[in-house]
């Protein structure tokens, strides 16, 4: 787990890892009293504790959460065979004052830092745009002093978006009843069963007994997305994997593989999302090693 410190109390932590049996991360030392952290839980599944609060579980990723930490220990249980990956910012008291200052503080904050409510609090699937931010930070593009500006700069964009989706509700509603997000989180397993060549939304939908509208509900509860957005970004993220994984096939060849049929589509579409062509982000990759 990397951390950097920014400007105006901000400091960034990201970094993830994988183990067939789980594992569990526990920051040591003390916790200093009154930070803020918000949280984005990127990749894998498990749980999170701190004291004074209930375990709370993540099953899917793309989930955002907010802790107060107040000096009290925490600690993540991640489960095995999934890659977790996560990206966490923390906000000191004048990084929060400094935010308060023009519009105030998302409700939701307030009653955390207060005591109002558990000091935990798993807000809600993150939006695309977020979850591309965070990703970003993962992945980061340039080197030296560009890579800190760089660093910087997705920083603070996330925590825009982050606290632009607190902003709403403190809580996120129920829209769906426990039955039909089981049905939607199988119709997302399908779906990354097959990322090549996918069932229709109305086939999927078929699959697991919702109308395509309840799935795509379903999705955006869950996941911070409709059906297609999520399959492009699937593909597009496994797409990338392979690439870091230094792959050697052809980009027709990867193309193809994660669902593309024509590769000026997929080159279109990567540098879209990543900021530079499949062929430059390999050499980029290749570089590295």
């Amino acid at each position: 787990m990397s951390h950097a410190v920014l400007r105006d109390g901000v400091s960034v932590f990201t970094g993830g890892g994988s183990s067939p049996q789980g594992f569990t991360i526990a920051p040591t030392g003390p916790m200093p009293s009154r930070n803020l952290l918000i949280g984005c839980l990127l990749g894998g599944m498990g749980s999170l504790a701190a004291e004074g609060n209930d375990k709370l579980d993540w099953r899917v990723p793309g989930q955002m959460y907010v802790v107060s930490l107040s000096e009290r220990q925490l600690s993540y249980d991640i489960a095995g065979k999934a890659d977790y990956n996560a990206v966490t910012l923390m906000l000191t008291p004048d990084a929060l004052e400094l935010i308060a200052s023009e519009d105030g503080l998302p409700q939701m904050l307030v009653d955390v830092l207060e005591g109002r409510s558990k000091p935990v609090a798993l807000s809600r699937p993150m939006p695309l745009e977020a979850r591309r931010a965070a990703q970003e930070l993962l992945s980061p593009l340039y080197q030296g002093r560009a890579a800190e500006l760089y660093q910087e700069g997705k920083t603070l964009e996330l925590l825009a978006h982050q606290t632009d989706l607190l902003v709403d509700a403190p809580v996120l509603r129920r829209e769906l009843s426990t039955r039909e997000l089981i049905r939607v989180r199988e119709a997302r397993e399908r779906l990354l069963a097959n990322l090549r060549e996918p069932p229709s939304l109305t086939e999927l939908a078929a699959m697991v007994g919702l109308t395509p509208k309840r799935l795509n509900l379903g999705f955006r509860h869950l996941v911070g997305m409709t059906v297609f957005h999520y399959l492009m970004e699937e593909r597009l993220l496994l797409a990338r994997k392979m690439l870091e994984e230094g792959l050697d096939i052809p980009l027709k060849q990867l193309a193809w593989a994660v669902g593309y049929n024509q590769v000026s589509n997929f080159i279109t579409a990567f540098r879209r999302r990543f900021g530079m062509s499949p062929g430059l982000y390999r050499r980029h990759a290749d570089a590295e090693e």
